[in-house]
């Protein structure tokens, strides 16, 4: 009898004691914070760099206005320039971003930071040319756009709606996240993701309190990140399981970079493994290279 009570008096024990310990408040566990890990300086042919997209086991490279028409194939692993392909018949009136789909390639010639510009357009070029053992490869066609609701040219410098920097391919579209001088929002618009002349239509606009430089999407996370600066310190947007058709996502989160003020991120990729990196132009006056950065969270 003894032991009985024994056993009753343990179970009633441990019964109070989980009760008790189901009580004690659970702390969540410390949110992720995302960073940027510095990997490469990158070659002096990359100094005024301004879009990357991953292929065939190397990042290209487009530049600025000021450059030449030509794409760069670059080793990471190496931090060299392993092929220089000039795209023939076409002029870097000023070249801001790159991106592709599973057909084309897609350089986005619509830097327009007055305003005036009216010869925007977006070149494709054939994915498996990149691929050629040449070093020039020929558009498959050319994409021209004006926005719709775009009706005064006069040339405005930084105090323009009309500038963009930023796009991704999905679902046979293009989308637009142009980078507004005036509001620090994105307007966002769309074109077919096929050569061809076109109205570029206003989708929605987006708070982002910056300027939008990059943007890049991932088919498998369904996730969109926007790169850009407010007004030296570099950011991104991050919207998690984001619908290209619809522009729905689940959440949306900001983290800013104030340990790299005066940083000019200009180009972001999504690579097949999900890695995410980062480049950034030169700022000769501020002493400042070209960098190659992974997107990283601890």
């Amino acid at each position: 009898m003894r032991g009985l009570m024994n056993n009753i008096k343990h179970i009633m024990i441990s019964g109070i004691l989980m009760i008790l310990i189901s009580c004690i408040p659970r702390e969540d566990p410390p949110e992720k914070v995302a960073y940027l890990d510095e990997i490469n300086t990158l070659p002096a042919e990359l100094t005024e760099n301004s879009g990357l997209i991953g292929f065939d086991g190397l990042i290209w490279f487009i530049n600025d206005s000021g450059n030449e028409p030509e794409i760069y194939g670059y080793s990471r692993e190496q931090n060299t320039i392993q092929k220089t392909l000039v795209v023939k018949g076409t002029t870097n009136a000023d070249w801001e971003d790159i991106t592709r789909n599973e057909e084309y390639i897609f350089i986005g010639d619509f830097g327009n930071n007055a305003g005036d510009r009216t010869d925007l357009n977006i070149i494709c070029i054939n994915l498996s040319d990149l691929q050629s053992a040449v070093d020039t490869v020929i558009p498959a066609g050319i994409i021209e756009f004006a926005y719709e609701d775009q009706t005064d040219f006069t040339g405005a410098p930084q105090n323009t709606q009309f500038d963009c920097e930023a796009f991704i391919a999905a679902s046979g579209t293009i989308c637009l996240f142009t980078k507004d001088w005036v509001t620090r929002q994105t307007r966002i618009y769309s074109v077919p993701a096929a050569p061809g002349n076109y109205t570029a239509g206003f989708i929605d606009q987006w708070n982002v309190e910056g300027l939008i430089t990059s943007a890049a999407w991932s088919e498998v996370s369904d996730q969109l990140i926007l790169l850009g600066y407010s007004p030296v310190v570099p950011f991104v947007w991050v919207y998690s399981g984001f619908d290209p058709e619809t522009l729905n996502f689940d959440i949306a989160k900001r983290t800013d970079f104030g340990n790299y003020i005066g940083t000019q991120t200009e180009g972001i990729m999504i690579s097949d493994n999900g890695t995410i990196l980062i480049s950034s132009e030169a700022r000769i006056t501020l002493g400042m290279p070209a960098r190659l950065f992974i997107l990283r969270e601890e």
